[in-house]
């Protein structure tokens, strides 16, 4: 024995070195990996990520979708933290992908009906504030609420031009009428009527078309006539003035005594 043990294609198994066994590589044996331990999140979560979405999708609380990945919540809670696809697709839609963007052709048939904001706010289910955020978000929203603005002014206007310059109308009436025999008979009687124009709705019209032509223009009428009778009234007591003036003056010239002149003494007569 020379110290070594061949194998079968020559190859060393062992060597004895210094009484010492070591083993021998051999080549064509097989070479065995340790298989990987897979974790919770790798077993229970990676295979479902396309369907968690969808579960979102439905309404399924936190919980409910632990249970579904048969995790604990807490644990849902620790892998949104630490894998972000996982914090992706537990991402809930908004209430613009959920409640107004699906609705958007019913929200233009409100408007064209002459329903208010508030009242689509309250079928939509959302907030005023969301509303109000949702058109500075979302043009086509705004473009939506600005169309539908013009549209329920032109409506307006073109029902005020109407009423305004008159129109026909047809009316229909139902009567029910009792035949001899005792039985009824219903009769549809159709009506053309004329409904004349109405001053005030023309009036409105024009204030608002041409303002510079028909609003109310206030007017000062200076009554030059009695303008000028006041200004000869005031000059003549102006002079009158200056008569009685003139005439005082000349009364207390006339009774100036001069010097040397004595009145007659009353008691001597």
């Amino acid at each position: 024995m020379d110290g070594q043990g061949m194998a079968d294609n020559g190859s060393p198994l062992f060597n004895l070195i210094g009484g010492e066994v070591t083993m021998g590589k051999n080549d064509d044996a097989p070479k065995r990996n340790k298989p990987k331990i897979l974790t919770k999140y790798e077993q229970f979560v990676v295979p479902r990520l396309k369907d968690i979405p969808v579960w979102v999708r439905e309404g399924l609380t936190d919980e409910e979708l632990a249970k579904r990945l048969n995790i604990h919540i807490w644990t849902l809670g620790d892998y949104r933290r630490k894998h972000p696809k996982f914090a992706e697709a537990l991402e809930r839609p908004t209430l613009w992908e959920t409640h107004v963007y699906p609705r958007l052709a019913e929200i233009q048939q409100w408007f064209q009906e002459g329903m208010n904001a508030e009242d689509i706010i309250v079928k939509l289910g959302i907030g005023k504030t969301t509303w109000y955020e949702y058109i500075d978000k979302h043009p086509m929203l705004a473009e939506l609420v600005k169309w539908s603005r013009s549209v329920t002014i032109s409506r307006v206007e073109n029902s005020l031009l109407k009423t305004a310059m008159g129109y026909e109308y047809e009316e229909i009436k139902t009567i029910v009428e009792e035949e001899k025999n005792g039985k009824k008979r219903t009769r549809i009687e159709k009506v053309k009527r004329h409904q004349p124009p109405n001053p005030t709705a023309m009036i409105f019209y024009l204030k608002n078309r041409a303002p510079n032509e028909w609003n109310d223009r206030r007017e000062i009428v200076v009554d030059t006539k009695a303008l000028e009778q006041q200004r000869k009234q005031l000059f003549l007591d102006m002079i009158e003035a200056v008569v009685i003036e003139a005439e005082g003056e000349l009364l207390e010239e006339s009774v100036t005594v001069e010097d040397g002149f004595e009145e007659p003494n009353e008691d001597a007569q």
